[in-house]
């Protein structure tokens, strides 16, 4: 099983989690080299490198994604948009690695390389959002602004405590605010109308945020994407709704629509800004599909 893989492409950003992600790829490569793989390394320096590096077919046996969820996107959308079969392996290194973190992948090199020569893999799901393929989610509604307006250098120095500080920032500016949600047209098999939604969640996996149970009943095996729709509620919905995310029993709560759907489609009289990955792409109105094992990674 060690030698079924001997051909690597490792694409990384060089500058996630505060520069974390280049002392990882410099020690795995370190690893590689001690059992002679042969090596290519690519770093991303604008948006759209991880992409079109994933693309293209280099004859490698497996592809590495190093840096955090906007780097796995990218790398997800090349192989998938491509039709590759080429296994996928994930080095966390960037401040939310929510994906990473559903499968319990290790951060340390040593042990990154370890599950490497052992070769499991497994076909999963993902889904598409328009044009755009999604690992883990895509969001709208206001806590998705949360993502756009903590500062790089916040996000460097907190990590993931600074969504969660600005987070709790726009929980309590909402409650002075007149304009608390979006009125959203919903239409699956499984649900149809209209709704005053504060926000909605669209999901591959059960961790979003760094809360591992926000969609409690979702896998990537299934061959369904995982709906949460949060509609319009006050602060005291909101601080009942807040805690059971831990549990993942908020879906439970009268105002929280949970569903499964394999096609939805979403839309709105004012514009609204779709988050994809933690990544802005697109707004509404938009179609969310799952996309059936068509994506092979390394676990």
């Amino acid at each position: 099983m060690e030698n079924r893989f001997k051909k690597i492409k490792i694409i990384a950003n060089p500058l996630s989690g505060r520069e974390e992600a280049l002392d990882k790829v410099l020690e795995f490569i370190r690893l590689l080299s001690l059992d002679q793989w042969d090596i290519n390394l690519l770093f991303t320096h604008k948006r759209g490198d991880g992409m079109r590096f994933a693309e293209s077919d280099d004859g490698e046996d497996i592809i590495v994604a190093c840096g955090g969820d906007g780097t796995l996107n990218e790398v997800v959308n090349g192989i998938v948009k491509s039709k590759r079969d080429t296994p996928l392996a994930i080095l966390q290194a960037g401040t939310v690695n929510d994906f990473a973190n559903y499968f319990k992948l290790p951060q340390d090199p040593s042990k990154f390389y370890k599950l490497i020569k052992e070769g499991r893999t497994k076909k999963i799901d993902v889904g598409l959002a328009g044009d755009r393929v999604f690992a883990n989610v895509a969001a709208g509604g206001m806590l998705t602004e949360i993502a756009y307006t903590v500062p790089e250098d916040q996000k460097a120095v907190l990590g993931r405590m600074a969504y969660y500080l600005e987070g709790a920032r726009q929980m309590v500016k909402l409650n002075f605010q007149e304009e608390k949600a979006y009125k959203v047209k919903i239409d699956c098999e499984e649900y149809k109308g209209e709704e005053n939604l504060f926000f909605f969640l669209i999901t591959n996996t059960s961790s979003v945020g760094g809360f591992k149970k926000m969609a409690p009943a979702a896998t990537v095996t299934d061959g369904y994407l995982d709906v949460l729709l949060i509609k319009e509620c006050s602060l005291v919905d909101f601080m009942q709704i807040a805690p059971l995310v831990l549990t993942g029993n908020h879906i439970d709560h009268e105002k929280v629509i949970y569903l499964k759907t394999k096609d939805i489609s979403l839309s709105s009289d004012i514009e609204l800004d779709i988050d994809v990955d933690g990544e802005q792409s697109g707004k509404l109105p938009m179609n969310f599909k799952v996309l059936e094992e068509a994506l092979t990674i390394i676990i």
